[in-house]
């Protein structure tokens, strides 16, 4: 590793301004829904039917990266604001409440915006002037997101995107830093996610019984996701 020629983390001073590149490695997200499905027409001519329906799922990281800038506002603490992109996998929820219909969620994308505040620390056992840890609380924000589902029915194959409204989760962080050369700074650490409100999405969609006869089945979902992400970033301080 080549010697530095300034102070080991001297952008933790204030004024300092650096831009961060965030890649999440893995994570472990579990999901809860609720689904309120009906009005449904009874295609016998019977009552509307009304059901509701409570699922467990698992979310799989497919894809996710963000971008950020972050300045020191006093010694050893940061701001830090920047946007993110998500693609998730889920795995387990079936609302539909009739096991001869299979209506899965599939994948769920979405932008987010942040904003973290993190401090650093001197670590606790000498791992030289390069290490320090770090604790972050982050805000985020997601403005909208994108829930793709698949319907099948008798003969019926039919996908289904559907958009959720905004909603929040906080952001705890614990990780540690490392200082590769004056300019460049390598940080991995964990982040719990706490939502903090459900995210709402109509996943309305119709059933083909055949014959003509096209019955639609109103579904108002609210899903809560909560667990953690383990990342690496890398910060340049030009």
């Amino acid at each position: 590793m080549p010697a530095l020629e300034q102070e080991p983390f001297r952008f933790l001073e204030p004024g300092s301004v650096g831009f961060v590149y965030k890649q999440p490695l893995a994570n472990k997200h579990d999901l809860t829904g609720d689904f309120d499905v009906g009005p449904v027409p009874d295609p016998l001519g019977g009552p509307p039917n009304f059901f509701f329906v409570q699922e467990d799922g698992e979310v799989l990281g497919k894809y996710e990266l963000s971008f950020g800038a972050r300045g020191t506002v006093a010694q050893d603490t940061t701001l830090e604001v920047g946007l993110g992109y998500r693609l998730y996998e889920i795995e387990g929820l079936q609302p539909a409440p009739d096991p001869a219909i299979l209506f899965r969620i599939e994948t769920v994308d979405s932008l987010q915006f942040y904003l973290a505040l993190r401090r650093y620390f001197e670590s606790p056992i000498d791992l030289g002037p390069r290490w320090r840890l770090f604790a972050e609380l982050g805000l985020f924000l997601v403005p909208g997101v994108t829930v793709d589902s698949q319907l099948e029915f008798l003969t019926t194959v039919k996908p289904i995107s559907s958009n959720g409204e905004a909603y929040r989760f906080l952001g705890l962080t614990g990780g540690a830093a490392y200082q590769l050369t004056d300019a460049l700074v390598l940080e991995g650490g964990l982040t719990w996610e706490e939502p903090l409100e459900e995210l709402a999405v109509d996943l309305s969609t119709s059933v083909d019984f055949g014959g003509g006869q096209v019955i639609d089945v109103p579904i108002d979902a609210r899903l809560e996701p909560r667990g953690a992400v383990g990342f690496l970033s890398l910060t340049w301080y030009p």
